[in-house]
């Protein structure tokens, strides 16, 4: 069961990190969104470098986030990311897609009573 959940986290990835960087109204940098990722569900997902930085350089150049360096050269640097107004206006169209079928399926599996 382990590798169909994992498939529908990949599915459900660039939603859930937009949703992530707007809540926190900060920038974040890969590792620290991969950790708020996995307390937010509580453990019950686990997030990867080998998905979450691809994703990220993805939506990056899709427009969906932008991304600045943060420390002085020399130093520790680390890239940081926040949602674009693109990004704002996806993670709403997404959001609304997701409560659909949320409602949908727990329709289709009697989790939920069809309102008259």
């Amino acid at each position: 069961m382990t590798g169909e959940i994992d498939q529908m986290r990949k599915g459900t990835t660039t939603v859930a990190i937009l949703k992530l960087l707007v809540d926190e109204e900060e920038p974040l940098h890969g590792y620290e969104i991969m950790r708020r990722l996995e307390a937010r569900s509580q453990g019950y997902f686990s997030f990867k470098e080998g998905l979450i930085y691809p994703r990220l350089h993805r939506m990056e150049r899709d427009g969906l986030l932008e991304s600045r360096w943060l420390g002085e050269p020399g130093t520790r640097r680390r890239r940081v990311y926040t949602a674009t107004e693109k990004g704002l206006r996806q993670l709403e169209v997404e959001m609304e897609q997701w409560k659909a079928l949320r409602r949908g399926m727990s329709l289709l599996l009697g989790l939920e009573q069809a309102q008259s």
